[in-house]
């Protein structure tokens, strides 16, 4: 198979929605938020994915803060397969994106964290939550440095 050479897209819709539940097996909203730090960082460091951009990942190693990990790899192609994901036990969550010899972090703001692990009911509200995380201002989600 040859290598790709359009950039992974950077806009969060429906059709990268649906391959993310495919290959995390389920929707929810750490998977949403994993998306969006991958799609911003895409953005940021203006690198086409899966091969020139690699990622490190902080959090609580367990679902559901990893399901974190299966939106990034979905929108950034940043594989475990591939070595250029790495996974670091910690509190929060954030991940750190470089590419060329730049690199951004993100970190998703606690009392986001706080709302979403908080808003996990059920299915209406959990479809609720990643609608809300999938439109809101990436600032508003997450600090960012670099």
């Amino acid at each position: 198979m040859k290598y790709v050479e359009d950039p992974k897209q950077r806009v969060l819709d429906e059709a990268l929605e649906r391959r993310a539940v495919e290959f995390h097996g389920h929707g929810g909203p750490f998977m949403t938020i994993g998306l969006r730090m991958g799609l911003y960082a895409l953005e940021r460091l203006d690198c086409k994915g899966w091969f020139d951009v690699g990622c490190r990942v902080k959090l609580r190693w367990r679902p559901p803060d990893s399901c974190v990990i299966d939106g990034i790899q979905s929108s950034t192609g940043c594989t475990m397969g591939k070595h250029n994901i790495e996974v670091v036990e910690g509190n929060g969550v954030s991940a750190t994106f470089t590419s060329r010899g730049r690199s951004v972090t993100l970190t998703l703001r606690k009392e986001i964290l706080n709302k979403v692990k908080s808003g996990l009911v059920d299915e209406e509200a959990t479809s609720e939550m990643m609608a809300w995380l999938g439109g809101v201002a990436a600032e508003a989600l997450f600090g960012i440095s670099g």
